[in-house]
Parts: C-alpha cells; structure tokens; sequence
C-alpha cells in the first residue's frame, strides 16, 4: 500500500509540474465544450478486431497529445504525457509486464489505471485545499483553482475519452473496468461533494471577490466535467455476467447511487450552466438508451443484448425520479407553506422542462402515457399552494403533454404526425405495434377530452407569458386530434377516429376562441398573442381538414367507413359555422393571419372536393350540392365583410389578401360561379339578404383587379400545372364571364353617365377580358367551342377604336 501511494504520489507531482508549466505559457479563456462525442458512445457495441481497436486507441493519443491555440487541449496533452510517461517508467520496474505489451506505447487499461491512480492522489490534495478555505486562508484559494483547472478537468477528461476502450469486448470484455467500478463511482462521487464544498467555501470565504469568483467558476467547471465523465462511465460499463443474478442487481445498485449522487442531484442546482449540464447529460443516457435499443432490434442481434438492456435500466432510473418528482408536487397540495411551494413549484418546472425534450425519444409509448396522464392530474389542480397550481406551471406542464403526443422514436422519428392519407393502409412503417397504437389513441381521446374541459385561463392571469399558455393550449388540442385521426388498425382506432371528428368542431371553436381571447387588450402583445394563436388556427385547418374530408368518398362494402363518412359530414356541416365566425369583428386582430390562412384553406379544401367529383363522374350529387351551398355561404359572407370593413385598410387588405388565396385555391371559374354580379338579392341559408351589387358603381366589382392578378400571376406556373383547379370550360368564359364585358360595355355607352363614369365602365370590360388567358390554359371543351370563342374574340378586336388595350 505505502509504495502504491508513493507511486501515486509522484505521478500526481509529474503531471502537476508539467500541466503548470505549460498552462503558463498559454492565455487563459475559451469555453469547456458543451456537445458529447456520441461516437464514444457506441465503441462497447462495436466488435471489431483487436488490432483495430488498438489502431483507433492510437489515434486517440494522438489527439489526446495534440495542441491548438486551445488552453485545454495544451493542459491535457500536458497531462496525458505526463501519465504515458508515469506507465513506462512502471515498465522499466517490470520487465515482464515491458515483454507483455510488446512495442505498444500505452494500453487502454494502463493509462486508465494511472489516470485514476493520479485522479485519486488529486482528490486528497483537494480535500486539504477544501479545510484551508473554510479556515479562511486566501492563500489557497487560488492554488485550489489552478489544481482544478490545470489538473483535474483534465483527467478526468483522459478519463471520459479512454472508457470505451477500456470497455471493448476485446479487451477481455471490459474486466478490468467492471472490477473497479466501484472505485470510479465513489472517486466521482466524492469530487462532486468537493465541487460543492468549494461552492460553499468561497461564499463564506473573507477572500477578494476575484479570487472567490475564480474558486466559484473552477468547481462549476469540475461539476460539469464531472457529468461528462459519469454519463460516460454509465453508459459503457459493461454489465456482469448474466448468470448472476446477485451481481446484477448489485451493479444496478450502484449505478443508481452513482446516478442519484451525481446527474440527479444537479437537476436541481441554482447555476443555470451546472443544471443545463445536467439535463444535457440526462438527454444523452435517454437518447442513446432508445437509439441502442432500436438499432439492436433492427440488427441480427437480438434486443437482449445486455449492455442494451442496461442502458435502458440506466434511463428507467430517470424517468422513475421525473415521475417520483412530479408525485411529490401533486399529494403535497395545500399541505405547504409559501416558500415550500415556491421551491416545489420551481423542482417540477425544471423536471417537467427536461420531460418535454426527453420524452418524444422515450423508446416506449408506454412512458409517454404515464407522463401524459401525471401532466392531466396536474393541470386537473394537484400540488400548488392552495390547491392551484401556477399559470407557470401550466404552460410547462402543456409543453410536456404535447411531448408526449408527438410522434417518437417508436414511431419512425417522421416528425410530430405523418399525413394520414399515407397511413390508410394497414401496416405502416413503424415499428409501433398494435397494443400500442391502442394505447396511445385511448391517451389521446382521454386528454381532447379533459382539454375541453379545463381550459387554462391565461387571459385572466397575471402571468407575462399568458399568450403562450393559449399557444401551447392549442398544439396540445391539434395533438389530440391527430393522433386519433392518423392511425388505423382494428376498431378501437376507428372508435378513436369516430370520437375525434365528433369532438372535431368543439376543438375548432376552442383554438378561434384563443384568438379572440388573446385579442384582450390594445397594447402590441395583444395582437402579437392574437396572430399565434391565428396562426395555430391555421395549422389546425390546414393539417386536419384534408384528413376530415378524405372521408366524404366511401367504400360502399365497408359499413364502418359509411359511418365515417357520415360523422365527417355532420363535422364539417358544423364546421362551416364555426369557419364563419372568424369573420367577427371580435376577432380582427387576428384578421391578417386567420382569413388568408385557415378560412381560405377550409374553403379552398371543400372547392377541390368539389372539382374532383365532378371531374371523376358518377359522383354523388346530394354531397356535392351540400359543398356547393357551404362554398357558397364562405364566399358570399366573406365578401360581405369587405363592403362592412371598407374605411377600415387593414382589414380590407385582409380581407382582400383572403379573396385572393380562395381564387387560387379554387380557381377562378369556380368562383366566379358562386358569385353573382346581377341578382338583386343573394341566398344564404333560409334567408335572402342584401345584394353585393350596387348602382354606386362599387359592389363585387373590386373582384375585378384580384382576379386579373390572379389569372396572370405566376403565368408559367399555371401553364405548366395539371391541377384540377386551372381546368376551365371556354363555354363558362363565352356565356358568364364575356357576359360582365357586355353589360360593362353598356353601361359606358350610357348618356346619363358622366366621363369619368364611362372610363370606369370601359376599363372594366378591358379587366373582364384580361380573363381570357386563365381560361385558354386548360380548356376541356376545345373542340366544342373553340370556334364561338374564336368569333367573339375577333369582333371584339375589331373594336380596337374603343378598346385599344385588347389589342
């Protein structure tokens, strides 16, 4: 024992010196990097050959001795010389162990062993260094940090980068890194006691505030590389033989003592970097628990590979702490006093925030759920003082439960949700099988459900954040949705489909009442919260409505889709009302973001329904009627708006900007057919109402310039697009369109019309006629009636005295 300490001792001296030396000549500065090599990572997994391991372990001496403008990478080069130089004078002590390693400069277990020979020589050094600063000695505390800086960071470092190695199964299957895990662990664990008892030490230390300031940084320093390590040494120790049991549970002991003493315990420390690193470090275990996991399935090897099977032990110890966190805050309740539930509060935000990044890469949806369930008990009123939990909280906990309705790693990683038209088949992609796509749909009805039902009331709370509340409160509704609409399988996803579309219009209201709700108020966050939510809105009509619709076309043999089919009918019949609403004025503020975006996508998605069904024959003529009546009542009432919001240029332009995206949704003969520039009086529901059309010359005729811009825009696009929407009928432009120029054309030959009356009139036939491009793009019925057209357009030239610009 006395001459291993001696050993360790002057190797400590060794790299001490030389690490000093050479910091010295190096400026001070840079930043430890925060990224992990996930590469490292994946080494134990690996079986290569045994000199090919050795030629990567070379490679990593040499990188490990190589120097840059860094002062870290000069620091440990310094010390990594230091420590090959500390092997081989032990060589030259053994001669059979120099016989042994043949010409190889180091080994993996070699430099391991005096890496931690050197890091525990280290740790004493620091322990004494530790007393000195609560005897209030300045002297030592800036010796405590240059041993920190120049010393410790990097071992432990070495230590972090030559794990793996010494964990390959050509390295006698990792033995020698399995015999002295525990010493490893109670090393980090110890230092990350004197991380913190340095912390406490300069606090109270009577020292200048540089020096205290320079002890602080350098234990924040030791802490996160201390999180690096540990992360490291967890997820590449390799498991004992599986034939004990004993030893298995022992070692999951302990690296649940290591995790808890070390990871865990900086969740919740006050300096926002050692946390943030904590959380980092959590998201590596999760991510390389599940990535390991997945490609052990998709590989030869079965998923019982232990290494794999420990990896996600590790990460179950994380999730079981998050869920144990979040139990705590909810049987607590009114039981705590005001600083208790401050502090309480501030624990579950930081856990619920590390939940929703870890969570979308749970490698079981059954996670998911769990969580999903513990953040509806919380919004449902458990912990907080009094019972009530803060709107803070709420907004996290939302977060959270959105994390656990996007799609994951068990589902193919395509993103929060895929396009439920690529999914209508049975046996998608993924890898999730059919229990859990139950699961997760049953989640999902559970959570639409209790949404509704206990909406957040951010608007009347004194929470800065309010608007996001309603923001994040929307995503969480869209989750829902989609994540019952998208799957398919057996009836109890089709029960979920039926739910969902039942349920469907309820959650439409809910997410244009956020618009509303966040238009409260005259200030620009106000309307900045109004615009969020519109554009919620929009992502919710645009990704949910074509899934909705794409039930309007059934299979005639298959009674569950005729009921699909009916259900979604009911829906977007209601739906169109809800649509309508937008158009209020409580909801102006949202104006610019709602009509251009999801009142036009809603009307623009039931026109292509439309179009396709008379396009493909034998449609059914009651369905398209209905469509033809609620494309009716979008349009009309949209237009109506115009006239009401005329004095008003924001909103006009809105309003404007919408008309335009609906006639590029639908085309233009479409539209020109659901609008009426003649009657005196237009239909809408049971009821007549005013015409558009006045003899003041305004009415629909502003639609004119719109619908100009619209068939000349982008003209190459529209030529070279087969789009149902571009195909058009020259009969239509013949009989309906050319019809507007004539009564145009009239009314400028009127002699009770002033001149400026007559220009008008004769620059409206000119718009009128600049339509004749959109129609002559994708004529169906060129043969029939090209030669009627031809004949009108050559008389109309013939005018060229009175209309110069047609020519």
């Amino acid at each position: 024992m006395g001459r291993n300490r001696s050993e360790s001792s002057a190797t400590m001296a060794s790299i001490q010196s030389t690490a000093a030396a050479s910091s010295s000549s190096v400026s001070m500065g840079g930043m430890m990097m925060n990224s992990s090599d996930m590469a490292l990572y994946d080494i134990p997994l690996t079986s290569p050959s045994q000199q090919a391991s050795s030629t990567n372990f070379e490679q990593l001496l040499h990188d490990l001795q190589s120097t840059s403008v860094d002062p870290r990478s000069v620091r440990k080069a310094a010390c990594c010389a230091a420590l090959i130089e500390t092997v081989q004078e032990r060589r030259q002590k053994n001669p059979n162990q120099q016989r042994q390693q043949g010409g190889v400069v180091v080994s993996p277990n070699e430099l391991f062993l005096a890496t931690l020979a050197a890091l525990t020589s280290l740790q004493g050094t620091l322990e004494q260094q530790v007393k000195q600063l609560r005897n209030d000695n300045t002297d030592s505390n800036n010796s405590s940090s240059n041993e920190v800086e120049t010393t410790a960071l990097p071992l432990l470092e070495i230590l972090r980068q030559i794990l793996p190695y010494v964990a390959h199964p050509s390295n006698n299957h990792g033995a020698l890194l399995l015999h002295q895990f525990g010493t490893v662990s109670r090393m980090l664990r110890m230092f990350v006691a004197l991380g913190y008892a340095y912390t406490a030490s300069s606090s109270s230390s009577t020292g200048t505030k540089k020096d205290n300031a320079a002890t602080s940084s350098g234990a924040n320093a030791l802490l996160r590389q201390i999180l690096k390590t540990t992360t490291m040494l967890l997820l590449i120790a390799p498991p004992p033989s599986s034939s004990a049991s004993t030893n298995t549970q022992e070692s999951e002991k302990e690296m649940a003592k290591l995790l808890h003493a070390t990871i865990i315990r900086m969740f919740q420390d006050v300096r926002p970097k050692v946390r943030k690193a904590a959380f980092g470090c959590a998201m590596d275990v999760v991510i390389v628990a599940s990535s390991s996991s997945s490609s052990s399935s998709s590989s030869s090897s079965s998923n019982s590979s232990p290494l794999v099977q420990q990896r996600k032990v590790i990460a179950d110890f994380l999730w079981e702490y998050c869920h144990a966190v979040i139990t705590q805050y909810k049987s607590a309740g009114s039981k705590k006093n005001k600083n208790d539930s401050s502090s309480s509060s501030k624990n579950l935000i930081h856990i619920l925030r590390l939940l929703s990044t870890a969570l979308p890469y749970a490698d079981d949806v059954r996670i998911r759920v769990r969580f999903g369930d513990d953040c509806l008990a919380l919004m449902g009123g458990g912990g907080g003082e009094g019972g009530e939990v803060s709107m803070e909280v709420i907004r996290e906990t939302l977060i959270t439960l959105l994390s656990c309705l996007e799609k994951g790693e068990e589902d193919n990683n395509d993103g929060l949700l895929s396009s439920s038209m690529e999914d209508q088949e049975v046996g998608t992609k993924g890898t999730t099988t059919a229990k859990e796509e139950e699961e997760i749909s049953k989640f999902a009805a559970r959570a639409l459900a209790f949404l509704l039902q206990h909406r957040p009331n951010a608007a009347n709370s004194s929470f800065s954040s309010a608007g996001d509340v309603n923001v994040v409160y929307g995503r969480c509704l869209m989750g829902c949705v989609e994540r019952m609409l998208v799957r398919t399988g057996d009836e109890s996803t089709l029960a979920s489909k039926m739910l969902a579309m039942k349920l469907f219009p309820n959650v439409l209201t809910s997410i244009l009442h956020l618009c509303d709700e966040a238009a409260e108020g005259d200030d620009g966050g106000a309307i900045n919260s109004a615009k969020m939510c519109g554009t919620e809105f929009n992502q919710f009509v645009s990704r949910m409505i074509p899934i909705v619709t794409s039930y309007f076309s059934p299979d005639g043999t298959n009674s569950s889709n005729n009921n699909l089919q009916r259900v979604a009918l009911e829906a977007i019949s209601n739906c169109v009302d809800i649509i309508r609403q937008a158009l209020k004025i409580q909801y102006r503020n949202a104006w610019g973001n709602v009509l251009p975006g999801g009142y036009a996508t809603f009307t623009s998605t039931l026109a292509l329904n439309l179009l396709e069904m008379r396009g493909g024959g034998g449609g059914n003529s009651e369905l398209e009627g209905k469509l033809q009546t609620w494309l009716k009542e979008l349009v009309v009432s949209l237009l109506r708006l115009r006239d009401d919001v005329e004095k008003d240029g924001t909103a006009r332009t809105a309003v404007e900007y919408a008309t335009s995206t609906v006639m590029r949704g639908m085309g233009l003969e479409l539209f020109l057919s659901l609008v009426d520039f003649t009657d005196d009086h237009v239909d809408i529901g049971d009821k007549k109402k005013k015409s558009l059309n006045t003899e003041s010359g305004g009415g629909l005729w502003w639609l004119l310039p719109l619908m100009k811009q619209s068939a000349s825009a982008d003209a190459s696009a529209l030529a070279s697009s087969s789009s149902i929407t571009t195909k058009s009928h020259l009969s239509f432009f013949q009989g309906r369109v050319l019809n507007l120029a004539r009564r145009c054309d009239a009314a400028s030959a009127d002699g009770h019309r002033t001149a400026a009356e007559a220009s008008i009139q004769k620059q409206r036939v000119v718009e009128v006629w600049s339509l004749l491009y959109y129609f002559c793009l994708h004529p169906i019925d060129m043969k029939e009636n090209f030669a009627a057209v031809a004949k009108t357009v050559v008389k109309a030239l013939g005018d060229h005295s009175r209309y110069p610009k047609l020519v």
